[in-house]
This record gives C-alpha cells, structure tokens and sequence, in this order.
C-alpha cells in the first residue's frame, strides 16, 4: 500500500471518529466585515466573558452559535470559550473561540469568521455553506461538550466565587448566573419614550428611545421591577447610545436614590456606562431610566 493512501485512509479514519463525537451542523456559514454590516463589532458574549471584547474583529478565528443554542441564560455554557471543528471534505481542522450568536442560524448550525471559513474550506470562501463540518466545545454545554479526550489538554482548577445571587418574577428581566438583565423595551413607559429597532445589535426585542425630557407635564421616563434574594451594594452596566454631537446627562433611579450620569457620544454605536455600589434592599426593587437632558436611546440595565 502506498504511503498517500495510508495516510488518506488514516485521516478518513480520525474524521470518521470525529463524526461520532462531535456534533454534526448541516450547514455552516461566514459572517463579519464591510459587507456584512461589521457584524462582528458589539458580540453578544462581550457580557458574559472577559476574553471577548466589544470587537472582534482582531480575532482571526471566531464563532457565532445559532440563537436556538445561545441565549442569555446559558451564556455561559458557551461563551469565550474553545470550539473545535473539522471539515471531512478538505480534512482541515481548527479551533476558535465562541464570541456571538447567529440569529439566522438553526439548531446545531454556526457562522464562523471569514477567516475561519476561508481556512475550513481550503480557500474556497465562495462555496459559502460548508455541509461537512463537525464540532464541540471544550467544557461546554452535555449535547456539545468536546469528548474526554479532546478537552483533557485544559485541565485546570477554578474556584467559583460566591456572589450574592439575583432573581426575577418580573418580565422585564431575564435571569442569568450572577445577575440580572432589565430589557427596557419592556418596561412601564412615561412621556416622549418609545420603543426603537433601527439601530442595530440591540439586545431582546428592541430599545428604548428619548425623544425629549418631557411631554407636557409628565417626564419622559421607564421603569421597571426587579426582585433581588439579598440585601446590598451591586454594579449597574447601562447599554445605551448617543447620537448627540456632544455628551448628554440622564438619571439612573433606584428606589429613589438618583444617579446623574454624563453618556458620552456614540455616534451609531452602542456603548456601556458602569454605576458602582447602588443599594438594593432585598425583594421588589424600582429600577428607572429618567431623562433629564433627553434625546438618546438605552438598551438594557444589568445588575450584576
């Protein structure tokens, strides 16, 4: 027997038993870039890992996992974290890191990085879709988790900090390990606020736009219930944007403790703004977004 075709058999081999342990997508596609809107800027995992940053563009091999896997209660299951995929139809394969979430993906099915797919796919990045890829994730979630053999290599020991756990009956938050988000499209809505969608990479169903400080004699706010188990100090992220040509100040209230914050302009981007050590009494809390100067739109408030 030739030595080629040894080699052949034996790589057809490996792909084989990658077939059996890994999961099987049927379809794989590439995302990211000029022509993609720069949908790598603003990924979904930026609040769940601190390897992912708020642009990935620096990454050279990144993956998005569909939004029937991911979502923000098991974010962490998935996010900044190790996949490994193998293609059987050029026999290459690669790891990358799990940076977003594909919201034109089915179950099972991920948009890799062009770079990624144009080495996936043997610099053949005008295929598009790659039907024989198979992939895991190195500790990940049961139904991807990378076999024994495959994540034995990042061994290591973590000690899980205990935090002061946050929970939520209200349907304006969603639960996730070690905090709370408030989707503000969902909250109580006072004066000149609506509810927006053309800014892109918003997170849930929308956002909430300031259109002035007050409409008559009501001010232009939203609120929202959030239920925590403990009594404390705990940091607020507010996601928002500013589209003024200069900064624009807005309240935070908190059980009606008021924060007076400066949201620097963002131009279309979205960015976050931290407020540390806010108070919390244990059970119902009021969380409010008030306008003070106005015009500008938010996002979510994450109480971590």
């Amino acid at each position: 027997m030739k030595f080629s075709n040894l080699f052949t058999l034996s790589a057809l081999a490996l792909f084989s038993m990658a077939k059996a342990d890994y999961y099987k997508a049927s379809r794989v596609t590439y995302y990211g870039g000029p022509n993609d809107g720069n949908s790598e800027r603003d990924p979904f995992c930026q609040d769940y890992a601190s390897n992912v940053p708020s642009s990935v563009s620096g990454i050279s091999y990144y993956v998005a996992i569909s939004k029937d896997d991911l979502t923000k209660s098991n974010a962490k299951s998935y996010c900044g974290k190790t996949i490994k995929l193998s293609n059987a139809e050029t026999g290459r394969t690669l790891s990358a890191i799990v940076v977003d979430k594909c919201g034109s993906c089915s179950g099972g099915n991920i948009d890799l990085s062009v770079k990624a797919f144009e080495y996936l796919s043997a610099n053949h990045k005008e295929k598009g879709v790659l039907k024989q890829v198979s992939w895991c994730i190195v500790d990940g979630p049961s139904k991807y988790k990378c076999p024994s053999s495959s994540s034995s290599s990042s061994k290591k020991t973590t000690t899980t900090k205990k935090t002061s756990s946050s929970s939520s009956s209200s349907s304006t938050s969603v639960r996730k390990t070690g905090g709370v988000y408030i989707e503000l499209e969902k909250g109580s809505r006072y004066g000149y606020c609506s509810i927006g969608k053309s800014i892109k990479y918003y997170s849930g169903n929308g956002y909430i736009q300031f259109k002035n400080a007050s409409h008559g004699s009501q001010r232009t706010r939203v609120d929202a219930y959030v239920n925590v188990s403990k009594a404390g100090l705990y940091n607020l992220k507010i996601k928002y944007n500013n589209p003024n040509s200069s900064k624009v100040t807005n309240r935070i209230v908190v059980n009606n403790n008021y924060y007076s914050i400066n949201f620097s302009k963002t131009g279309s981007e979205w960015q976050k703004v931290s407020l540390k050590g806010v108070p919390f009494k244990a059970g119902s809390n009021l969380v409010e977004v008030r306008a003070t100067d106005g015009y500008m739109s938010f996002d979510y408030v994450y109480i971590e």
